[in-house]
């Protein structure tokens, strides 16, 4: 057994007894995934607005009747529901009970007013403890009126050409037969040029890959942590070649984050049903980031002074990293500067990564921004292992 494998061996059985690492490694990143997608996982998704309407129909008209079809055809069971009620007392018992957050009701003469070119309202009651859902109500009323006085105008205006008054003769003359019309859009079959995680899946790589260089910092801190104690300098005396210390610390990372981010994939999958796609591509993405991440922790050790500065400046560089890499929201979505600063961290990338795999992607759609975060790893490393030898050597 190399001199490498005994101190990763040594150094892990430490960090096992500590406690330290399933704290940092596991627990906390589940906990907090799970805590950010119960509170911003509907919002994330789209879904989860809940929206419980009524309608009181007292007009009976052609026009009213299309306003409910147009509420229904809206209707899904997380987004929308719309309840029907024969006058106005059962609307407001509902809004009373809980049942619904608003009610429309539509006046008798609604249709004819319409029709005849005057003015007409939809009235909305709402329950005072629901605003926004209100407030979303009367947005579905102005929309329908809009398009009513559309129409209005549009009569209007052939009326005066045609130098005719406006009767219901004179509109059903205006109407077309739809069978005859022609379609005015067509349907096309587009891929998505972005692909992206479910709710559940992005918070719970993100906290993955935001917790990986805490995780990892364990290993390569021990340098200095050894140092400080007394230890490094009999680990020089003894006769080992001096870059065993580094490789074996590094291979305590390189184990202590793979275990890490193991776990808490199983553990999602599982507890939270997260999908994080294709085995193989995130087998090689979790690689590749956790290389990343020894190499940038191990630059934090090789430039610290003591091991509470490699703890302090890792983890400014760790949060640093992980929000603008998007592991808390998505950031950079909208372009610009932050858009292209997102993709100097392996956090984005793996993201990104992940992303592609979604929707039974095969493996290899993972292969570009692995490449992206080996970038990293090799730069840092590169840097990271010189430093660290002449440090070893002074």
């Amino acid at each position: 057994m190399s001199a490498a494998t005994l101190i990763a061996g040594k150094d892990l059985r430490l960090r096992v007894r500590d406690r330290s690492f399933f704290i940092i490694g596991i627990l906390a990143p589940v906990v907090l995934a799970y805590i950010f997608n119960l509170i911003f996982g509907s919002a994330a998704t789209g879904t989860g607005l809940g929206l419980e309407y009524g309608l009181v129909d007292a007009d009976r008209s052609e026009i009213s009747e299309a306003f409910g079809l147009v509420l229904e055809g809206a209707e899904s069971e997380d987004v929308l529901t719309l309840d029907r009620y024969d006058n106005r007392n059962d609307a407001e018992a509902a809004i009373e009970d809980g049942t619904i957050d608003a009610y429309f009701f539509i006046p008798e003469g609604f249709g004819d007013a319409a029709t005849s070119n005057q003015s007409s309202t939809i009235q909305i009651v709402g329950d005072i403890d629901s605003p926004t859902s209100t407030g979303i109500a009367e947005s579905f009323a102005q929309q329908f009126a809009s398009g009513i006085a559309s129409g209005q105008l549009a009569v209007g205006t052939s009326a005066v050409l045609a130098q005719q008054p406006v009767t219901p003769e004179f509109i059903a003359s205006l109407s077309q037969d739809p069978a005859a019309a022609s379609a005015s859009f067509t349907l096309s079959d587009e891929s998505a040029a972005t692909k992206q995680l479910d709710a559940t899946t992005y918070f719970a790589a993100g906290m993955a890959v935001f917790f990986l260089f805490f995780t990892v910092q364990f290993g390569v801190s021990g340098l200095l942590e050894e140092e400080r104690e007394g230890t490094l300098a009999r680990l020089m005396a003894a006769p080992i070649a001096r870059p065993s210390v580094i490789v074996g610390k590094g291979l305590l990372s390189f184990l202590l984050g793979v275990v890490s981010m193991g776990v808490l994939i199983v553990a999602t999958t599982f507890l939270m049903e997260a999908n994080w796609g294709a085995p193989l591509g995130v087998a090689i993405l979790v690689v590749a980031g956790v290389l990343s991440a020894v190499g940038i922790m191990g630059l934090v050790a090789a430039f610290a002074k003591t091991p509470e500065g490699a703890g302090n400046l890792g983890s400014i560089i760790a949060v640093i990293l992980g929000m603008l890499g998007g592991t808390f929201f998505p950031v950079g979505a909208s372009g610009g500067v932050l858009s292209a600063l997102t993709f100097l961290t392996p956090h984005a990338w793996f993201l990104r990564g992940l992303a592609e795999l979604a929707d039974g992607a095969p493996w290899t759609e993972a292969l570009p921004a692995t490449g992206a975060i080996l970038v990293f790893a090799v730069v840092t490393s590169a840097i990271a292992w010189v430093a660290l030898r002449r440090r070893l050597v002074a």
